[in-house]
């Protein structure tokens, strides 16, 4: 092999480290978290406001097969929203019950966040206001593809409907969204006059809505799918005050379609709306998780304005109060995404947590958790040993040998296909002589 000379990268690798080390906790410390974030990630600040724009309670209640909440849940799920740091939150209005939660939120005193949606009639923006809500949005297709609903109407038809139920909204005091639907698939020439159009009668935001998720997130990708593109040609070509991004994940790139939209944007308007949905839920494949799209701008952006402690919390409540089957692996709030079974994170996690944990799961109120199975090492055992015992183990303590060679028997002789559970792993423990006391308090590693 050809010889290299690797003295300055062996310099900075220990300078680095030794920084690491410094800076990493085996108990949550907030601040010395933020100095180890900046340190290893060098979020770049951006120019403008990233506004989270939830519509849980509108795209979500939307998904095929979930249970309709109570409107006592509803209003839970909106208080939660609010305590993340959602600071607008989009709801449906035609039921009984949509009107009860909405109620209730009022007089839980999120009526300033709330966002009525609607069609682009003004009976719809009539049910707003007698919901005493101070803004709406207004939705109405902008492709070809979706006027083949209304194959018999013309364009000038159709965009006068959407102008006049803006002008009936904004004469009634309201602030308006319009959410061009299937913006990815719109004519050029046609979306820009539409989006002038309804500037014109006074809509102060438009949405650009990625409806089957087919846009692209390259800066240079052309229009009408080019996510990027749109945002800088609208900002030329158009005088809406202000954009939004909407993406549905159908070929799953709805949070890089949406992470594109707004660093596009940052550059080019002092806010930038962002729809998404907790957990992702919503029509089909569902769309930009609003937890993701928080952690990735606080990573890489170093926003500091949301609460993400209670995000674990806030996805438990939804997926009991929806019926929704939370992924094990779902990305930040999912059961094993701070797992560790195989000897090698094991020991990755006990060096480093940093190594296999791209941030501290107590962030996201989220926890450790060392799983004993198949794949599990001397370092696992001994850290989930550690845990329930509350003292250091010796690497060579006889005990320790001894558990480790019964969990090997386990696996290898008796062919177990599963991780224990922690009772079972307690008693095996005992059987080794340690002393493990079943009422203990349990600790993170």
């Amino acid at each position: 092999m050809k010889q290299f000379d690797f003295t300055e990268e062996e310099a900075k690798r220990r300078q680095y480290v030794n920084m690491l080390r410094k800076l990493s906790s085996s108990v949550f410390n907030p601040a010395k978290w933020e100095k180890l974030k900046k340190f290893v990630y060098e979020p770049t600040p951006l120019n403008s406001d990233v506004i989270i724009d939830d519509t849980t309670l509108r795209e979500g209640l939307q998904m095929a097969g979930l249970n309709t909440p109570s409107p006592k849940d509803v209003c839970h799920v909106a208080c939660l929203l609010r305590d993340i740091g959602v600071e607008r939150e989009e709801v449906i209005t035609y039921t009984k019950s949509d009107q009860e939660a909405i109620k209730m939120m009022h007089d839980e005193g999120l009526g300033d966040m709330l966002a009525a949606w609607c069609r682009a009639v003004p009976a719809d923006v009539d049910i707003a206001l007698n919901l005493d809500f101070k803004q709406v949005g207004i939705s109405h297709p902008v492709s070809y593809i979706h006027f083949e609903k209304w194959n018999g109407t013309t364009l000038d038809q159709l965009v006068e409907k959407v102008v006049d139920t803006v002008q009936y909204a904004v004469d009634h005091g309201l602030k308006v969204f319009v959410h061009g639907e299937d913006s990815t698939r719109a004519d050029r020439d046609f979306e820009k006059k539409f989006i002038n159009a309804v500037a014109d009668a006074g809509a102060q935001v438009y949405r650009i809505c990625d409806t089957v998720g087919c846009g692209y997130s390259n800066h240079e990708a052309p229009l009408p799918r080019g996510i990027p593109m749109k945002i800088r040609r609208i900002k030329e070509e158009t005088t809406i005050p202000y954009l939004e991004i909407h993406a549905h994940d159908d070929l799953g790139n709805a949070v890089e379609n949406t992470t594109a939209a707004i660093e596009s944007a940052c550059s080019l308007y002092d806010k930038f709306y962002v729809s998404t949905t907790f957990l992702g839920i919503g029509d089909r494949a569902g769309n930009a998780e609003t937890e993701k799209i928080m952690l990735n701008c606080y990573l890489r952006h170093n926003i500091q304005k949301w609460n993400f402690t209670p995000l674990r919390k806030t996805a438990n409540f939804i997926t009991s109060a929806m019926n929704y089957w939370l992924p094990l692996n779902k990305a930040i709030v999912g059961e094993a995404v701070f797992s560790h079974e195989s000897g090698i994170h094991a020991h990755g996690i006990k060096v480093l947590p940093l190594t296999y944990e791209v941030f501290p799961p107590e962030l996201v109120g989220h926890k450790r958790t060392i799983v004993i199975g198949k794949r599990s090492g001397k370092h696992g055992i001994k850290m989930k040993l550690e845990e329930f015992t509350r003292e250091k183990i010796d690497d060579q303590d006889s005990r320790l040998l001894r558990l480790i060679e019964m969990i090997r028997e386990e696996y290898v002789e008796k062919g177990r296909k599963y991780a224990l559970l922690e009772g079972e792993f307690k008693e095996f423990s005992k059987k080794a002589g340690f002393q493990i006391n079943n009422n203990r308090e349990r600790t993170e590693t």
